[in-house]
């Protein structure tokens, strides 16, 4: 029952299926995974519990207005303690699960120093810096001056104020079952605007290892040319000193990094670099691909490193309204605000195009979960589950009125999932793991979709309502199924009714609006 995409949409879609290798004995997230691994049957799981809902991506620059959990208020200590300043992860975890948004996206911000604010260019020539600070993964060296007028960095040391933070992130997340996903890297300075590269640690003069790097953007590729003996010893060094720091840590996606347009050879070093670690230390950490489409599959088909993905983020391509693919090419130095940013998937793909898209990418690697980042309706959001994705991106979450409060309050702009995340929450946390997307519902109206562990319960979503069409025929009972209708606008459940075990069911929405239909056994 469900759409079936046109012949030029397919097509992409068919050469991928082809090429990629699936190897269910090998995949490190098998249905069959350890109860410590974060990613099982497909979905991310804690406790027993299906972690779904909102991401929100950490702030890049200014002093506040946007979550940053590596912000510093003042130099010396941790200084103004509350929302957008120097964050108290402690409870902003807590606001994270209160609020529907349990995952949180980590890169380092843009500059250290406020005053590039001002989108300038100029070198500084006093240290007289203007907090609060981002701080940046690697530390200062003793010698010379960098861009911002503070000491040049030292790409072989790291900062431990920056690392501190992220572990004490990390711990909270283990504990309350909140997900860090932590991008390395963060390519937005490398090609966006010659000031959001002027103070990056890597750019001549900022530094003193001799890195070869160009003085001007773009500077993506060659950051990311690892034939460079320098650089690649210097990536390789980075990239164990985050696995030193969280590999301990059972809630940390470790992704490539922020807006990865980069080439197929830096994806292939970057899991080479994480699997060489896992083999030094004995340990298992959940390894999220986030690339353009030719070099996702290109590392989901890799016979070694395909099955040691865990987590696949799709937000670099998407299926347009006419059932095209818009995918562009890794290499190509294409600036993050040309993928999911700006014009991208929201404003070119529809919820069913939106739909159809991650359930392709479900389909084929069923033990992997998945993070996109199409939120502009609930019915997108909707789109997102019943196909089986995980975390749903929402971007930089703001608090009311872009005003930075002295508390951590309902952030704005999250009333459309609440409802939806508190019933799965509290509802179908311990059933969603067992769930697959499954073809056994059709609506008179328009869309309709289902998740389903066959023969127990069933979750099923018409986004028009109308009269929907179920087939319960693998519910064999004796006695009928129960139904409640969920209001996704108010979060209510309907009184609880009978529904027959049977094929071709008829059920009649409450109204013509979107509605979700809960079936369990009595």
């Amino acid at each position: 029952m469900r759409p079936v995409l046109g012949v030029v949409s397919c097509l992409p879609w068919l050469i991928m299926a082809c090429a990629v290798v699936l190897s269910a004995t090998a995949d490190l997230s098998s249905g069959g995974a350890p109860a410590d691994r974060l990613v099982q049957n497909g979905w991310i799981v804690w406790r027993g519990q299906a972690v779904w809902g909102w991401v929100q991506h950490n702030g890049w620059w200014r002093d506040g207005q946007r979550p940053n959990i590596t912000r510093r208020s003042v130099s010396d200590s941790l200084g103004d303690v509350r929302p957008n300043r120097t964050e108290d992860l402690d409870r902003l975890t807590d606001n994270m699960l209160l609020y529907g948004y349990p995952g949180f996206e980590h890169n380092f911000g843009l500059w250290y120093d406020r005053r590039r604010d001002r989108h300038d260019v100029e070198a500084r020539t006093t240290p007289e810096c203007r907090p609060p600070f981002l701080e940046q993964p690697w530390a200062r060296g003793r010698s010379g001056q960098a861009a911002d007028g503070l000491p040049k960095y030292d790409l072989t040391r790291f900062n431990d104020w920056y690392f501190a933070r992220l572990k004490r992130f990390a711990d909270l997340c283990d504990a309350k079952g909140t997900v860090l996903l932590f991008k390395p890297y963060m390519q937005h300075a490398l090609l966006e605007q010659q000031t959001h590269y002027v103070d990056f640690p890597w750019r001549p003069g900022n530094c003193i290892q001799d890195v070869r790097m160009p003085d001007v953007i773009p500077a993506a590729n060659s950051f990311y040319d690892v034939s460079h003996a320098e650089r690649a010893r210097l990536h390789r060094l980075y990239i164990a000193k985050c696995l030193d720091v969280l590999g301990g840590n059972r809630n940390v996606v470790f992704l490539i990094g922020q807006e990865f347009t980069g080439p197929i050879e830096f994806a292939r070093f970057y899991v080479d670099a994480v699997l060489d670690w896992q083999r030094r230390t004995g340990k298992h950490v959940c390894i999220g691909v986030g690339a353009t489409k030719d070099v996702t599959d290109a590392i989901l088909a890799d016979p070694v490193r395909g099955p040691a993905v865990d987590v696949i983020d799709m937000r670099c391509w998407w299926v347009r309204r006419d059932g095209t693919v818009n995918a562009m090419k890794g290499g190509a130095e294409t600036p993050g605000r040309d993928t999911e940013c700006g014009t991208g998937q929201t404003a070119e793909t529809s919820t069913q195009r939106f739909y159809e898209k991650v359930r392709h990418v479900r389909d084929r690697h069923p033990r992997k979960a998945l993070i996109d980042a199409l939120v502009a309706t609930r019915q997108d959001s909707w789109a997102f589950l019943m196909a089986g994705g995980s975390l749903l991106v929402r971007g930089q979450i703001e608090y009311p009125g872009h005003v930075d409060p002295p508390a951590y309050v309902k952030p704005a702009e999250v009333d459309f999932v609440l409802p939806t995340y508190r019933m799965l929450r509290e509802r179908l946390g311990p059933i969603l793991p067992r769930m697959v997307p499954c073809d056994i519902a059709a609506s008179t109206s328009g869309p309709a979709w289902c998740l389903a562990s066959p023969g127990s319960d069933y979750l099923v979503y018409a986004m028009h309502g109308g009269t929907l069409t179920l087939d319960l025929s693998k519910a064999a009972s004796s006695r009928p199924l129960t139904g409640r209708w969920f209001d996704p606008r108010t979060g209510t459940l309907s009184s609880a009714f009978s529904v027959p075990a049977s094929a071709n069911v008829d059920l009649h929405t409450p109204d013509d609006q979107d509605w979700a239909l809960v079936v369990s056994k009595q």
